[in-house]
């Protein structure tokens, strides 16, 4: 009889253990598209982001097209303020992230790739990145399905910018780069590294990653002068 009630007992355990498996919530990603929030200020408030910065990845928003985008906040409030109506803050947000925004990597239109654009042209944020355009159809074309179009764009830079890649080593590990590496877009510029998971790392830390690679090409610069 104690053996049955012991066995019963286990089996209750797990029982309530699968329950509570099944009814826990599931684990925040952290994984996001297009770049990583860009800017030293809550997206909220405007206070200037510290270590205990909160960063958050959006999913299952109304606007489906926030679902992805990487962002900050200085507390927890603020997060939920932004969740409750991000039509309000998004615009400033934007704003910002247009000013702030370095040269543009592409000379044409991302729709219409025949038509040029330049600083005047009209300008979409999309998870965190600046995309132009050459006229307002080409914006609604966009808006349509802006993952295809940031695919192309993603496309697009690392086609221009790699015969003139200069940074022989991985940003993450060190690891030298090789024919089959992976190629990432961050800020506007082609970033390559040893490994899905450096590049991932790599989008994580924008600053520490450009960072890296433009010490990478100043140091082989360097090399270059004193071997002349």
């Amino acid at each position: 009889m104690k053996i049955a009630r012991s066995f019963l007992s286990s089996c209750a355990l797990l029982v309530a253990f699968a329950g509570l498996a099944l009814t826990a919530p599931p684990a925040a990603t952290t994984s996001f598209t297009g770049d990583a929030y860009p800017l030293d200020t809550c997206a909220v408030s405007g206070e200037k982001l510290g270590k205990d910065a909160v960063t958050v990845v959006l999913s299952d928003m109304k606007d489906k097209n926030l679902n992805g985008t990487q962002m900050k906040f200085c507390c927890e409030k603020c997060v939920a303020s932004f969740k409750a109506d991000p039509s309000k803050y998004m615009p400033k947000v934007e704003e910002q992230i247009i000013k702030t925004a370095g040269n543009y990597p592409l000379g044409t239109c991302l729709v219409m790739t025949d038509e040029a654009v330049d600083a005047g042209s009209k300008t979409v944020v999309f998870h965190n990145r600046v995309y132009k355009f050459c006229c307002k159809k080409c914006i609604a074309r966009f808006e349509k399905d802006p993952t295809k179009f940031q695919t192309s764009y993603e496309a697009q830079v690392i086609e221009k910018q790699k015969p003139t890649y200069k940074a022989a080593k991985c940003p993450v590990s060190g690891e030298a780069i090789k024919a089959d590496s992976a190629d990432v877009v961050i800020a506007g510029r082609l970033v390559r590294c040893c490994c899905p998971k450096c590049a991932e790392k790599a989008k994580a830390d924008p600053k520490g990653t450009l960072a890296n690679i433009d010490a990478q090409v100043a140091g082989a610069g360097n090399v270059e002068k004193r071997a002349n």
